[in-house]
C-alpha cells in the first residue's frame, strides 16, 4: 500500500490514521448507541486520551523494530476496546461495569462459545470487521517486511529532531495519563478489567475461606431434629415461570406437573436477587443478600445442613472447571458428598436426565438424615442442546408470541422445548422420593429465569435490561405424607402462595422447612412460616422490584 500524500511530508497524519482510527469509529458509531450525551462525551473524551497516549508512546520508541510491533500492539488493544464496548452498547445500552466482567471470569470456554453463537449477529459482524481494518493491514505489512513507500515504512521512519520537542511529547504522555488515571478512569476499559479482575480473586478468595469449608464459625448453636429425614433441593438453571404451564403459560409445557398440581404447593411471586447465576447462587444459598453481598463472614445452607447432622449431596450437571473455580461450585464443596456429572462434554448435548442415577444412588443410601442439592443445567442456552429429539414438541409460531420474526420463533420453540424436558426432571425426582416412602420435601427453584422474547425483542438475561422474565423464578414444593404427618403446620402453606418474597432469604425459608434452628434465624424471612413479614426485594442498585 503506497500513498504519494504520506510521502510528501505527512508522516506524523499518517501515524495518526492509524491512532485514531479506532477512535473516528468509535465516536461514530458510538453517536448512535451510546444513550445519554454526557456519557457519549465522556466516553469519547476517556478514548481520545488514551489514543493520544499510544501516539505519544509510540514517539518516544527509538528503535524501529521496537516501534512496528508496538504499533501493531496498540492497533489490536485499541481495536479490541472499541469492539468489545460498541458491542456491548449494541446489546446493553450501558457501559462494561465490574458484575459484567465477574460474569465473564466465571465463564468457561464452551459456554461462551454457546453464549457467541447465540448473539453474534450482522452487526457485530461488521463493527469488528470495520473495527480491525488497520489491524489487518498492519499485520500483513509486519509479516511481509519491508516495502518503502508504505504507509507502515513512513510511519517508523518519524525522527524527533531536538531533545525539547522529546519533552514536549513526553510532558503530554504524562497529561494525557494523568487525564486518563484521574478523570476518566471509570471509562478506561482496560483499568476497568484490572480493578475488577482484583475484586473478583479478593471475593473468591474470601467465599473459599468461607465456605468451601464443610462448616461454618458464622453458624452457631445449630440443632435439628433426630427423626429420619430426607430432603431434596433442585437448583435450576435459566427458568423463567413466565414459560411453564403450571404459572398459566398458554402451552403444555408442564404435563407432568400438571397431574400432580394438587399435591404441589405453586408459590406465585417468588423473585431471584440477581439474574446471573454467580451472583444469584451466593445470596441465594447463603447468609448474604443485596445490602451485604460477598460478606466477610458467611455461611451456606450446606455447611448449615452439615451442622445440623445431616449427610449432605451435591449433585450438579454444570462444569466445575475445577474446585472452587466457580462460586455455584465452591459453594457446593462444602457437601460431603459431590457428583460433578458434566465435566468432559459441555461442548456436546447436556440433558439433566443423566444425574437421575446418580440422585437414585443417593437416595437409596442408608442414613438416617439426608439433604440432597442437585444444580441442573436446566434451559441454559443453548435450549436445544438441553433435550432429547423426543422432546422436541414445540415447532410451530405461538398465537401469543409478542415478536413473530423467524429468530423469536425458534427460540421460543427450543427454550419451551427445554421447559418440557425440565418438567420431566422435577416430576421424576418427586416420583424417586415418593417410592420410598420416607419423611421429605422436595423443593424446585431456578437461580434466575431468562427473557425470551416475553417482554422485549432479546433473548438471555442481564441486568442492564433487567426484565421481569429474568427475575421471576419457579419456586414449587412437594411434601411426602410422612412430612405432612410430622409437620400438620403444612396445612397453612396455601394461605402463602401469593406471598412477594425475594431467594437472598433463602436460607431462612430452607431452615425453617427442614426443622433446623441456629442462631441467626430470622423466621420473619421464611416464605413457609406464619410469622412471616414482607421484606422490600431489592434490585439492582437499590432498586424496590415491587414499587411503581
Amino acid at each position: 500500500m503506497k500513498n504519494k500524500f504520506f510521502t510528501q511530508g505527512n508522516p506524523h497524519l499518517a501515524l495518526l490514521s492509524f491512532v485514531l482510527y479506532p477512535f473516528i469509529v468509535f465516536a461514530l458509531i458510538g453517536l448512535y448507541l451510546i444513550p445519554f450525551r454526557v456519557g457519549y462525551l465522556k466516553e469519547i473524551l476517556g478514548f481520545g486520551f488514551f489514543s493520544l497516549l499510544v501516539y505519544f508512546s509510540f514517539l518516544l520508541i527509538n528503535s524501529s523494530k521496537i516501534r512496528k510491533w508496538w504499533l501493531l500492539f496498540s492497533s489490536i488493544v485499541l481495536s479490541t476496546i472499541i469492539f468489545i464496548k460498541l458491542s456491548f452498547y449494541y446489546f446493553y445500552s450501558v457501559k462494561i461495569t465490574s458484575s459484567a466482567v465477574f460474569v465473564v471470569l466465571e465463564t468457561n470456554i464452551n459456554e461462551a462459545s454457546e453464549y457467541l453463537s447465540t448473539y453474534i449477529n450482522g452487526f457485530v459482524i461488521i463493527t469488528f470487521i470495520v473495527a480491525f481494518l488497520p489491524v489487518f493491514y498492519l499485520l500483513k505489512s509486519c509479516l511481509k517486511g519491508k516495502d518503502k513507500g508504505s504507509i507502515l515504512e513512513i510511519v517508523l521512519c518519524i525522527k524527533l529532531k531536538s531533545y525539547r520537542i522529546k519533552i514536549i511529547y513526553l510532558l503530554l504522555f504524562i497529561i494525557s495519563s494523568y487525564m486518563i488515571y484521574w478523570k476518566f478512569r471509570q471509562e478506561n476499559f482496560l483499568f476497568s478489567i484490572a480493578k475488577s479482575y482484583k475484586e473478583y480473586k479478593e471475593t473468591k478468595l474470601l467465599l473459599k475461606n468461607n465456605l468451601a469449608k464443610p462448616e461454618s464459625d458464622v453458624l452457631t448453636n445449630v440443632v435439628g431434629h433426630d427423626q429420619p429425614q430426607t430432603y431434596v433441593v433442585i437448583i435450576g438453571e435459566s427458568t423463567s415461570r413466565w414459560h411453564m404451564q403450571i404459572y398459566g403459560y398458554g402451552r403444555e409445557t408442564n404435563p407432568l406437573l400438571t397431574e400432580i398440581k394438587k399435591e404441589l404447593f405453586v408459590f406465585n411471586d417468588v423473585i431471584t436477587p440477581n439474574v446471573h447465576t454467580i451472583t444469584a447462587i451466593e445470596k441465594i444459598l447463603t447468609l448474604s443478600d443485596t445490602k451485604n453481598a460477598n460478606k466477610k463472614e458467611n455461611g451456606s445452607v450446606i455447611q448449615l445442613a452439615n451442622q445440623a447432622g445431616f449427610k449432605t449431596y451435591w449433585i450438579s450437571n454444570q462444569k466445575p472447571v475445577g474446585y472452587y473455580e466457580s462460586i455455584p461450585t465452591l459453594i457446593g464443596s462444602a457437601a460431603k458428598i459431590k457428583k460433578f456429572i458434566a465435566t468432559d462434554n459441555y461442548n456436546y448435548d447436556i440433558y439433566d436426565e443423566s444425574l437421575l442415577p446418580y440422585i437414585e444412588k443417593a437416595l437409596q443410601e442408608k442414613h438416617s438424615k439426608k439433604i440432597i442439592f442437585i444444580h441442573l443445567i436446566g434451559t441454559h442456552v443453548s435450549y436445544h442442546k438441553r433435550y432429547p429429539k423426543k422432546y422436541n414438541v414445540f415447532n410451530n409460531e405461538f398465537d401469543n408470541l409478542k415478536f413473530k420474526h423467524k429468530k423469536a420463533i425458534e427460540y421460543v420453540n427450543t427454550y419451551d422445548n427445554a421447559v418440557l424436558h425440565n418438567d420431566y426432571i422435577v416430576r421424576s425426582i418427586i416420583e424417586k422420593v415418593r417410592k420410598k416412602d420416607i419423611n421429605g420435601y422436595v423443593l424446585y427453584f431456578s437461580d434466575h429465569g431468562d427473557e425470551v422474547f416475553d417482554t422485549m425483542d432479546f433473548i438471555g438475561h442481564n441486568e442492564y435490561h433487567g426484565t421481569k422474565p429474568m427475575y421471576e423464578v419457579p419456586f414449587v414444593l412437594w411434601l411426602s405424607e410422612k412430612y405432612k404427618k410430622n409437620n400438620p403446620s403444612y396445612l397453612t402453606i396455601n394461605s402463602m402462595l401469593d406471598r412477594r418474597y425475594g431467594l437472598e432469604n433463602f436460607i431462612h425459608s430452607f431452615s425453617d422447612l427442614s426443622l433446623i434452628k441456629f442462631d441467626s434465624l430470622n423466621l420473619s424471612k421464611s416464605i413457609f412460616n406464619s410469622s412471616f413479614i414482607y421484606q422490600p426485594r431489592i434490585i439492582k442498585k437499590n432498586q424496590n422490584y415491587d414499587s411503581d
